[in-house]
């Protein structure tokens, strides 16, 4: 993308000269005699550089800066002036201007100081962008079964179509953010910003300010123009997270984007083209929500152009004991612990569980027992309640009693059923006082015991 470059000066010579030089460079460059005049061009033709004379025939350089940055905060100003001193240089960049520079000057010497410019609007957006913690893109993406490798596939496909809008449909938790960040940065757009928004986490009133912008005075409280995510992340991505919650006003403005590429402000009047791709996820039905006339069709076959369906963690095997490695290895790094792995009884457990949160929850049990756990294995009884109960029910799914492995599994040579019984009333102990935050009334009696058994059971195993 060319960089775009306004020259104020009431010098035409200046203006030409230094327009012609830089456009032999490369630089998209526009021209202004006058104040009112530089106005108007950083409205329409937006530069990222404005060189600005000092002083002007019958204005003062400086006193244009804030009309500017009020205009667009990002555009960087750079003075020029042939009265260069220090105090003019740390009044400047008080007013808000990049840098200075003293006439004359050479091509050279403006080539370098818009390299300079450049390299720090940049660095800006990804400050901007940065996360508060990072995190493995790739973990959701760990797994050797045959739909992974179908998305990986379309993953690769994707990431070198860069225009191509694409629609990722999963449950909860199945690492479609994480999906978008892959296809993101193996593209072309690598080097541009992602940016990101939660359409089911921000007021619908909102979202179509959040997507494009506003103008000043667009509404109470808009005191000065905003730029959209659509606009910041020119040629770069925009992520739209639960699409499927979107108001059918903000369905039709992102439906002309789609089909234009064009947008409005939010009480504009000025089209704005801008290079971006769309990547959307839900985990919502979208066919039914139209149906209910809830999501507008012509969007959605504009969206679904390549759609890409990921698994639940339940219906991916033994991916879910490769995703459990992964996340113990890391916990164990952040904890400083030394647990070697899983026993095979928690194997069983974790390969029936319906994991309802998919990987973020696997992630979250993890964590949880690594933060808990001392000794080198994770046992059964390290398991969170909810899914030491499921596997209660029928463990091993043993379905006669000449299963000889099946039984082997349950009555190891350690087997003691005192213990066995013990660990399950230790664990239904603690989830009804966890429950009843430690009312040993109301535990007890969730428990269909008497407080005073209660007391004596915690006695036993908690004293």
């Amino acid at each position: 993308m060319n960089k775009r470059i306004l020259i104020v000066d009431d010098e035409e010579t200046i203006r030409l000269s230094l327009k012609e030089g830089l456009m032999d460079l490369g630089y998209q460059v526009s021209t202004a005699g006058n104040g009112t005049v530089a106005l108007k061009e950083v409205k329409s033709f937006k530069p990222q550089v404005i060189f600005l004379d000092m002083r002007l025939s019958h204005e003062n350089g400086l006193e244009l800066i804030p009309q500017i940055k009020e205009i667009d905060r990002e555009a960087e100003v750079v003075i020029m002036t042939a009265y260069g001193d220090i105090q003019t240089a740390v009044k400047a960049i008080k007013e808000g201007a990049f840098d200075y520079i003293n006439k004359p000057f050479d091509l050279q010497e403006i080539d370098i100081i818009i390299g300079r410019v450049i390299k720090n609007v940049e660095l800006q957006k990804k400050v901007y962008l940065l996360e508060k913690e990072k995190k493995s893109r790739n973990e959701y993406m760990l797994g050797e079964h045959s739909s992974m490798r179908e998305v990986l596939s379309r993953i690769d496909i994707l990431s070198s179509n860069d225009a191509v809008t694409v629609l990722i449909r999963g449950e909860t938790g199945t690492g479609k953010e994480l999906v978008a960040s892959a296809i993101h940065d193996h593209s072309n757009r690598k080097d541009a910003p992602m940016l990101k928004i939660n359409c089911g986490a921000i007021p619908q009133q909102l979202i179509e300010s959040e997507l494009f912008g506003f103008e000043k005075n667009a509404f109470t409280g808009a005191n000065t123009r905003k730029k959209g995510l659509m606009e910041i992340a020119d040629g770069g991505t925009v992520f739209l997270d639960e699409i499927g919650e979107i108001s059918l006003n903000v369905q039709t403005k992102l439906l002309r984007f789609l089909e234009e590429r064009k947008f409005k402000r939010v009480g504009g009047l000025e089209d704005i083209e801008v290079n971006i791709r769309i990547i959307a996820a839900t985990n919502k039905n979208l066919e039914e929500a139209i149906r209910r006339r809830e999501f507008r069709e012509d969007l959605y076959y504009r969206l679904n152009v390549v759609p890409i369906q990921l698994p639940p963690l339940r219906e991916r095997g033994s991916d879910v004991l490769i995703l459990a490695q992964y996340y113990l290895e890391q916990y164990n790094k952040k904890f400083h612990k030394k647990i070697k792995g899983v026993t095979k009884e928690v194997e069983n457990v974790l390969l029936s569980y319906p994991w309802r949160g998919n990987v973020r929850e696997l992630k979250n049990v993890i964590e949880r027992i690594v933060i808990l756990k001392e000794g080198e294995y994770i046992d059964l009884k390290d398991l969170p309640f909810e899914i030491y109960k499921n596997a209660s029910k029928n463990p091993y799914k043993i379905t006669t009693v000449k299963d000889d492995k099946a039984v082997s599994k349950v009555f190891h040579q350690d087997f003691s059923l005192e213990r066995e019984v013990q660990e399950m009333e230790i664990q239904y102990i603690k989830l009804a006082l966890e429950h009843c935050r430690n009312n040993y009334s109301k535990a007890s009696e969730m428990l269909g015991i008497s407080r005073f058994a209660l007391k004596r059971k915690m006695e036993k195993y908690f004293s």
